[in-house]
């Protein structure tokens, strides 16, 4: 079905939310988030967009991606807001 993700996403995203998380509170800037789950930039970048999928669908804490941290998980609702 189209808009459904695929299991090179979900594999992509599944890593990409481990690393993140293994890195909390910190962010991880692209380029160590490709050495962390040995993925290249462009299936990272895939991993990012099916975390903010399936994020706001399940409810979980959103990704946000700013210039000091790089990709990271935040709790702080500020952070969301600003980030939108």
């Amino acid at each position: 079905m189209a808009g459904e993700p695929g299991p090179v996403a979900e594999r992509c995203g599944g890593l990409v939310r481990a690393a993140l998380l293994e890195a909390r509170p910190a962010g991880l800037r692209t380029s160590r988030l490709v050495a962390a789950t040995r993925l290249t930039p462009s299936k990272v970048a895939r991993g990012i967009g099916h975390l903010r999928d399936i994020g706001a669908a399940e409810h979980l804490t959103p990704s946000i991606w700013c210039r000091r941290d790089g990709c990271v998980f935040s709790d702080e609702p500020a952070d969301w807001t600003g980030y939108e």
